[in-house]
């Protein structure tokens, strides 16, 4: 699946839960407290989420235990006390996607003595606890929340909604807000992520200005419903950018492949000439009498012996096999044995490169045998006592 398909995928899956994500955050919305105990019962200096007086175990800012989710740390203003301050913890636990039975605050600066960095947060007891999750342990500077207060008194969840504990329908529902918001963010980063460099910062611009993950999905679908053509656009010209820089690597790795393939034959130029100059140096005679030992032993017509074309040939063919000289082998070894090779539609090449092969070695081998046997018969003649004398 092309990136572009799956851009198609996740735009049309955020499509399809938009309209659920919706209905569930109007139907349950955010119990917010406008006035001190509104939408909440307060219950102060007790802490609910452990049976110490401070909790204990675990770092703050992390689960405790089970069933009690850390919401946030509390940022406190000048003069707030502990009745702002819960009042506070309310409206961020109100306003989390996850839904919470109870609310915990933990105290303003210095109630947990020896703990300080206990201190300002904001903990909620999650819809599925059973009753020995909560506590009502006696801790001066600590408050414990429930649902309900002065003007949503049938209200016991941090969302409107739901009356009572029985009410699994409901409870179920408004449980489900934060795996769709999860679900949400996920697709978001993804539909981001498929998105070429210029559709990815007009998203992060929706998400920077989007107050919320419902207006977060109104924008988004907008953008995707208005700026399809240009989405498409994007994408052509990312293809063509793709396919050029496909190309730049293929050359590149082409370069470099050749590069590390002629390094062979660099290696035995150099390799002959230090075997050379070693020999030369180690040598009793003069420069230029080993210059001309040389050029008396090997002729001017040197480079038309057959051992001097055959060793050629074969520097030629290990360094076209450069250092993968393995993989080159069992290739060829695959071509010979592929009847294809011989009897379909390439067959003459096959039969070009084996006629090939067989000159070469009639040739080399023929001039070989015959320098041979001249030097077998030589010999045959100065044993024999037929060679030239004065």
């Amino acid at each position: 699946m092309s990136d572009y398909s799956r851009l198609l995928t996740k735009m049309a899956e955020l499509g399809a839960i938009e309209g659920e994500y919706r209905s569930l955050t109007n139907t349950y919305t955010p119990a917010v407290s406008v006035g001190q105990g509104d939408t909440y019962t307060f219950t102060r200096d007790i802490n609910p989420i452990s049976d110490t007086k401070t909790p204990l175990v675990i770092r703050p800012g992390e689960d405790y235990g089970e069933f009690w989710k850390y919401i946030g740390k509390i940022d406190p203003v000048s003069g707030s006390d502990i009745n702002t301050n819960s009042q506070k913890c309310w409206n961020m636990a109100a306003n989390d996607p996850r839904l919470f039975q109870k609310v915990a605050y933990t105290g303003i600066g210095g109630t947990n003595t020896g703990q300080l960095d206990w201190d300002n947060r904001c903990y909620g007891l999650a819809p599925d606890a059973p009753a020995d999750a909560s506590y009502s342990t006696t801790s001066p500077g600590y408050s414990s929340m429930v649902g309900g207060g002065t003007t949503n008194g049938n209200n016991i969840y941090t969302k409107l909604g739901i009356t009572n504990t029985a009410d699994t329908v409901n409870i179920a529902k408004a449980s489900k807000i934060y795996d769709l918001q999860l679900r949400v963010d996920s697709l978001t980063r993804d539909i981001a992520a498929s998105s070429g460099a210029g559709i990815n910062t007009e998203l992060r611009t929706l998400l920077g200005s989007a107050a919320d993950s419902s207006q977060l999905i109104t924008r988004i679908n907008q953008y995707m419903n208005e700026g399809s053509s240009d989405i498409s656009g994007n994408y052509y010209l990312m293809d063509k950018r793709k396919e050029m820089n496909n190309v730049y690597a293929e050359i590149n790795g082409q370069t470099t492949l050749r590069a590390r393939k002629y390094k062979f034959i660099f290696y035995i130029v150099a390799a002959i000439i230090i075997i050379i100059g070693y020999a030369s140096y180690t040598s009793k005679l003069p420069l230029l009498e080993q210059v001309n030992t040389i050029k008396s032993y090997v002729g001017w017509g040197w480079w038309t012996n057959w051992w001097v074309i055959t060793i050629v040939a074969i520097v030629f063919i290990l360094s076209s096999f450069g250092w993968d000289m393995k993989g080159t082998i069992l290739m060829v070894i695959r071509y010979l044995t592929d009847s294809e090779f011989w009897t379909g539609q390439l067959w003459w090449v096959g039969v070009t490169f084996m006629l090939l092969i067989m000159i070469f070695f009639y040739a080399s081998f023929k001039s070989f045998f015959m320098e041979f046997d001249s030097g077998i018969k030589s010999i045959q003649s100065n044993l024999d006592g037929g060679g030239d004398s004065e």
